[in-house]
């Protein structure tokens, strides 16, 4: 099923949902004590002063669907609600403070789409959620299974945000995960984004088998 302006619309309903209401969590969460830092595919940049680092948490916490196939890991404490609209699987969530950062997580079954198709689905999510001027740049093919980019846009109030979007194929799944947070935070936070993203893997190996 090719995704439609229908399952972005519903990203709005869903992150209301996500603010004001305790559903039933069908993920389920597994302990994990400790996470080696996403490789990055960037070269290094200029760290800002240490006082203004977020510094990564030490207790975080693996999302598993089995039934989509697909885990990553979040911060201990992590809020997160997930619900299905339109055949789309969708999961978001909020790190705990001092990070607040937000995970958004769609599967979704279509074999006929690409890496590239799965970035534009992100834009229309983003779309969804009443961001504006959005713009995905710095895109890397990490591999035949994922390719990453940079995100910035402007939230419904005008913020300016920023974050990761990171696409995956599988042989008929497809993953697009989105984390981000205030613009003038990203920097600070931007280890625990990495963490996030990098810590996604498909249980079946993706399309390459390898992933």
């Amino acid at each position: 099923m090719k995704p439609t302006k229908t399952v972005f619309a519903c990203l709005t309903a869903v992150m209301v949902i996500v603010m004001s209401s305790a559903a039933t969590i069908t993920l389920s969460a597994k302990s994990f004590n400790s996470i080696a830092p996403a490789a990055n595919p960037h070269q290094q940049k200029k760290s800002p002063p240490a006082s203004k680092v977020v510094p990564a948490p030490d207790d975080w916490v693996t999302m598993i669907d089995k039934k989509k196939g697909y885990s990553f890991q979040v911060p201990k404490g992590t809020e997160f609600f997930n619900n299905k609209a339109n055949g789309t699987d969708v999961f978001m969530g909020f790190t705990p403070e001092p990070t607040v950062v937000g995970v958004m997580v769609m599967a979704f079954n279509d074999p006929k789409l690409t890496k590239d198709d799965l970035i534009n689905f992100a834009t229309g999510a983003l779309e969804g959620l009443k961001a504006t001027k959005i713009k995905i740049s710095d895109l890397v093919e990490l591999s035949n299974d994922y390719s990453l980019g940079t995100y910035n846009a402007l939230s419904k109030d005008g913020t300016p945000v920023k974050g990761k979007v990171l696409v995956a194929t599988d042989v008929t799944d497809n993953y697009v995960m989105i984390v981000g947070t205030q613009a003038s935070e990203f920097k600070a936070s931007e280890e625990i984004i990495d963490e996030i993203w990098g810590s996604f893997s498909m249980q079946s190996g993706g399309a390459s088998g390898k992933s």
